[in-house]
């Protein structure tokens, strides 16, 4: 069986990722897909972005807001706002102290080149096609309507992100970074033709949305993932795997497992593990199909 693995947003919680990865690693994954946010809130930043640079096998890196803000601060990039406050606000000054950091200002001069060439060169999204028939799309928050699949898929960089939304006059916030609402409530037809893993907002949080009644189809797996199918009972069209690591204590990794005899996308399923500093927790999720 081939195995494809995709992180939710880790922040800076390095004990998690270890033990998620341990899990992950005896399974021999094709593939580790991270959905940004490696960084800020929790007190470990710099020894999560050294692991991941020092995994040596097949590993896609996808750029989150938190390395958005991080690189706008840096480059001192914005309209309107600030950009160091701006980071700061979200659980920057953690991250500057992990790199061994006391101010913005050292940070700037100081920072170490291969670290910031490995923000620069997170992607924006990816596409894995483990099966015929079957395209995951990976973003760090999901789809916006604003910005069409196609043109999201030629984003390589975060200097490509910079001048399209300068182009197409768009604020960050409106970006497939920033999304939350305008994509939950958006028709999966945006999407056609992929099923969505994406981070960025925690299931709890969606929770909350939903039970305000303006999104159909979730269904929750704890506070966990968010699987969101088209129609009550029909495919998967995307999955959120974000467990709030700095608040929850808990990591989340989802896996698509395929056997490579099967054709059919409705033959491929879905698997999950959950830890905590203390425990693991598998799930069997089903298939992907209707």
């Amino acid at each position: 069986m081939k195995n494809y693995w995709f992180i939710g947003d880790i922040h800076g919680e390095i004990a998690l990722l270890n033990k998620l990865l341990e899990a992950i690693l005896k399974q021999d994954p094709q593939q580790i897909t991270f959905v940004g946010d490696y960084i800020d809130r929790g007190p470990y930043s710099r020894e999560v972005v050294d692991r991941i640079m020092n995994l040596g096998l097949p590993v896609i890196c996808l750029m989150g807001n938190h390395e958005l803000m991080l690189l706008n601060a840096f480059e001192n990039y914005a309209f309107g706002y600030n950009p160091m406050e701006l980071w700061y606000r979200n659980g920057g000054e953690a991250t500057l102290q992990s790199f061994g950091f006391t101010g913005f200002f050292s940070f700037q001069s100081q920072m170490k080149t291969h670290y910031l060439q490995f923000f620069r060169s997170l992607r924006m999204s990816h596409v894995t096609e483990p099966g015929p028939g079957m395209r995951i799309l990976a973003t760090h928050a999901g789809i916006s309507p604003l910005i069409p699949v196609a043109d999201q898929l030629l984003l390589k960089d975060y200097k490509d992100l910079q001048q399209y939304m300068l182009n197409k006059q768009l604020d960050m916030e409106d970006s497939f970074l920033w999304t939350r609402e305008t994509f939950f409530k958006s028709s999966a037809r945006l999407w056609k033709g992929n099923m969505v893993v994406h981070g960025h907002t925690p299931t709890i949080k969606l929770k909350h949305f939903i039970q305000e009644g303006r999104y159909p189809h979730f269904d929750f797996i704890d506070n966990d993932l968010a699987i969101r199918r088209n129609g009550a009972q029909g495919e998967v069209v995307s999955v959120g795997i974000d467990s709030g690591s700095t608040i929850s204590g808990r990591l989340t990794g989802l896996c698509i497992f395929v056997d490579p005899k099967d054709g059919p996308a409705s033959s491929m399923s879905m698997r999950s593990l959950t830890v905590t500093r203390e425990d693991i927790f598998p799930r069997d999720l089903g298939a992907i199909g209707s």
